[in-house]
């Protein structure tokens, strides 16, 4: 739309310090474009600019009354098909169960984590991808997702929620630890493996040692059995 002007984009004053996948930077994107750039603190208050339409992706802060009175609409892109896997990390656990259809959503923003009407819906076949694959390719499908609703502002019609409605808490380091003699089959390991690449990695835990497992650099393997089945994986020892 020709009508559009980009106001300023905000983003968090420190950058994350583990990347998923490479792209380029926000501050780099934004000069490259002409686009304000605001910082916002990791914590505690913080500001932001008005605007007619506010589009919030990957967001590390809540937006509370003050901030959404500014916006005529606020619009959050969620990278899981509401109402399930509401919560900050949802591709983590799509990834460990299997999921293999997942997608993004479009909603209308309002005090409560993730609860707004949904307005579009977009999904994605997921045959294989780990955590950090998947965090790319629904960036990816993104853009379509964010032109459903730009051509459509200001008229946008909620549409049903439909499946499981469920939450889950953002992954921990923790998560990403499996107890060897606790692993019940094959298939939950492979998930495992793919929940956690490539950050913070899968890990095993063996007579009180940890294994990640890294199949991109390897320096050694642990052989391992699951259900009977003797076999190998590729990492290193972190102590």
């Amino acid at each position: 739309r020709s009508d559009i002007e980009i106001v300023a984009c905000h983003t968090r004053t420190s950058p994350f310090p583990f990347a998923y996948y490479g792209c380029e930077s926000m501050a780099a994107l934004a000069e490259r474009h002409g686009i304000p750039l605001v910082s916002i603190p990791d914590r505690g208050p913080w500001e932001c600019m008005p605007a007619d339409l506010a589009l919030v992706s990957s967001f590390h802060q809540i937006f509370k009354k003050p901030h959404l009175h500014l916006y005529r609409q606020a619009i959050n892109i969620h990278p899981s098909l509401l109402p399930a896997h509401k919560g900050a990390t949802p591709t983590n656990w799509m990834v460990k169960n299997g999921e293999r259809i997942v997608g993004l959503t479009a909603h209308l923003l309002d005090e409560q984590v993730d609860a707004g009407s949904i307005l579009f819906q977009r999904r994605l076949l997921n045959p294989w991808l780990a955590d950090c694959q998947l965090r790319k390719a629904l960036a990816f499908l993104s853009r379509q997702l964010v032109a459903d609703v730009v051509r459509a502002y200001p008229n946008f019609t909620a549409i049903p929620q439909s499946g499981p409605n469920s939450s889950e808490p953002p992954r921990t380091e923790a998560d990403a630890v499996l107890e060897i003699d606790r692993i019940p089959d094959v298939e939950t390991l492979i998930h495992h493996i793919k929940a956690f690449t490539n950050y913070p990695m899968p890990k095993v835990r063996m007579n009180g040692r940890l294994f990640a497992i890294d199949y991109d650099a390897p320096r050694e393997s642990l052989e391992i059995r699951v259900q009977g089945q003797p076999f190998h994986l590729l990492g290193y020892w972190l102590d």
